[in-house]
């Protein structure tokens, strides 16, 4: 059995990783996998969630711990541990950083969206939240699409900053730009990325402000959570899912049904979008919105075991 940490499992190359999300995408397709609802153990203020799912050759739990009070000890509020075994024997096979894995992952589905959706020829886009999402959707962004300039939103000016120094050291000929708001950042961009804990729409526009781009939001994952304004999702030609719990699991979606800004006809399944891409173009505007799923996590840690083993990658346990 091996052991991933962070700097192996962000050392594979991201076309492998997005790779690895694409064949999850496949799997949906074809029906051949095995996902479970993901289960919530609540303890006191605190939360553990287990994320298993069922492939033919593998299958793999999540284990991700949500403890608000470890803030105050300077701790991250949340940490994980994915576990990946065999689908024939049941043994073990690889432990992995749950929450480095959980970064590349999500990154990859957003730059799968940015793939299939947004225009070849876009050349300027933001992001909207410098957390770690943040720079794991800048990244994978930057990989499908020749972007020349790149604003950054965040509601610390410091953390956009840190960020784009982050950035520099891989994209020194991107021109990076600190947005003062996330309006001036929209305005700007072709294509724009949310990855924020929102609960408010994160800038405010009429639908007419906002045609002819793509929007991806990645950070609204609970009902309460809403990132976009309700012109975004009027103005989409189609709204694209990862998976049909969005609809009732963010705000982004879910809110705006409920007071019928759209009906539930307009949302589609990005899928298919995968195998029979959409015909892109400087007027259409797409609305792309995750909440991510186990089997993204299951494919891209088989892709890891796999390629980390060929690289001689991580380090060797015995049980």
């Amino acid at each position: 059995m091996r052991f991933f940490n962070k700097q192996a499992i962000d050392s594979l190359d991201l076309k492998d990783i997005q790779k690895a999300v694409a064949h999850a995408y496949s799997l949906v397709l074809d029906n051949a996998f095995h996902m479970p609802d993901r289960m919530h153990v609540p303890h006191k203020e605190n939360t553990l969630l287990l994320m298993p799912c069922f492939s033919n050759d593998h299958f793999a739990t999540k284990l991700v711990s949500v403890f608000p009070g470890a803030a105050a000890s300077g701790l991250p509020v949340v940490n994980g541990i994915l576990v990946l075994a065999d689908n024939h024997t049941g043994a073990p096979l690889a432990i992995m950083d749950g929450a480095a894995l959980t970064a590349q992952r999500t990154g990859a589905v957003g730059g799968l969206a940015v793939a299939c959706l947004a225009p070849k020829t876009v050349h300027t886009a933001g992001i909207i939240g410098a957390g770690v999402q943040g720079i794991s959707q800048a990244q994978f962004l930057l990989f499908n699409r020749k972007i020349t300039t790149l604003w950054v939103a965040d509601l610390h000016e410091t953390a956009a900053r840190a960020m784009i120094e982050t950035l520099k050291k891989s994209h020194p000929n991107v021109n990076f730009q600190v947005a003062k708001t996330a309006r001036q950042l929209v305005d700007a961009c072709q294509v724009v990325i949310c990855a924020t804990t929102s609960t408010q729409p994160v800038f405010e526009a009429d639908p007419e402000d906002v045609k002819g781009k793509t929007f991806i939001s990645i950070g609204s994952f609970t009902p309460e959570m809403k990132e976009l304004p309700d012109a975004v999702i009027a103005a989409a030609d189609a709204v694209y899912v990862d998976t049909p719990f969005a609809a009732k699991e963010s705000g982004d979606i879910c809110i705006p049904l409920k007071n019928r800004v759209i009906s539930k006809d307009k949302i589609q399944p990005f899928a298919p979008v995968t195998r029979q891409p959409v015909a892109t173009g400087h007027d259409k505007t797409w609305f792309f919105k995750s909440v991510g799923m186990a089997l993204f996590d299951l494919t891209v840690a088989s892709a890891v075991y796999r390629l980390g083993k060929e690289k001689n990658l991580g380090q060797v346990l015995q049980i």
